[in-house]
């Protein structure tokens, strides 16, 4: 049912062209059936074979392919890379894992990363950010950190129109206090300065720095003066998933922000997770994000 309400309000507001795999009762008349305006068999051959070229190295054969190429997961997958639909949005029904397993199959990465990670659009009637990684990489080291960043900025950008001001959190701001932690997030920032000056000049990182130091002026003026954001950062970056995953579910809930995602970053086209706990309105919404990101 709420599968049916989010195509119904999709085609209602023009967002996009919902586009399903297999006829079901309730179907919406103006969904596209895509069984029905393809050669299916064709099309199934078509994915098998781009699940061989994606995997090279786990060497199937094009009857093992085929066979899991009729998973429903990965067959949207590969459909997706394929550019029979220009994104994705799935997850109501499967695991975060299985879907980052199925993108990363049948997507794959994207030229510009090569490390999948996830953000979460914090919408607030007094102000947007965005968090990241808050859903999938546990620990990750200054590299990934560094990627992280960039893509959670990217996605920033794309959906807000906003110029990504960084900020990489830490419990220590420019040095004040000694962890491997705090180095981690010193490098990922130097990492971060260098990749985003080539990417755009205008975007603008701080690290490594507290909360506060990223959020209230004030305070940013006192204990970072000389930092390119002064309390005002869009885009913040946590040293791992327990951080991140604690903190957007704190704004969330104390601070009444509404959190959309987690937007799954890195692969190669639009390929969006839901929780399996969704309602209409998440699954539209994040039709709309994928979207977005695939008319970019």
């Amino acid at each position: 049912m709420r599968m049916q309400q989010a195509i119904a309000a999709v085609i209602e507001q023009q967002l996009a062209i919902p586009v399903v795999i297999e006829d079901y009762p309730g179907r919406p008349a103006d969904c596209e059936l895509l069984c029905a305006r393809a050669d299916w068999a064709e099309l199934g051959h078509q994915a098998a074979l781009q699940l061989q070229r994606l995997n090279p190295v786990k060497k199937w054969s094009i009857e093992q392919a085929s066979q899991m190429a009729e998973e429903p997961l990965l067959l949207g997958a590969l459909l997706t890379s394929l550019g029979v639909v220009d994104g994705a949005v799935a997850g109501a029904v499967a695991t975060t894992p299985d879907m980052i397993r199925a993108g990363l199959r049948g997507v794959g990465l994207a030229a510009n990363s090569g490390l999948v990670s996830s953000s979460f659009l914090m919408q607030h009637p007094n102000w947007v950010k965005s968090f990241g990684d808050c859903g999938v990489n546990p620990d990750p080291n200054s590299d990934q950190l560094a990627q992280i960043a960039i893509d959670t900025a990217r996605s920033h950008q794309l959906l807000t129109g906003q110029t990504p001001k960084i900020a990489l959190l830490s419990f220590s701001t420019l040095g004040s206090a000694s962890h491997p932690s705090v180095d981690k997030v010193r490098e990922a920032t130097a990492l971060v300065k260098t990749m985003a000056a080539a990417i755009d000049p205008a975007w603008q990182v701080s690290g490594e720095v507290q909360a506060d130091v990223a959020l209230v002026a004030a305070v940013a003026a006192q204990k970072a003066p000389n930092e390119a954001i002064a309390g005002d950062a869009n885009v913040l970056i946590f040293p791992d998933l327990s951080a991140g995953n604690i903190g957007y579910k704190l704004v969330e809930r104390l601070a009444g922000a509404t959190a959309v995602g987690p937007l799954l970053q890195g692969f190669a086209s639009p390929w969006l997770d839901l929780s399996r706990g969704c309602c209409s309105d998440d699954i539209v919404a994040a039709a709309t994000i994928a979207a977005v990101f695939a008319n970019q």
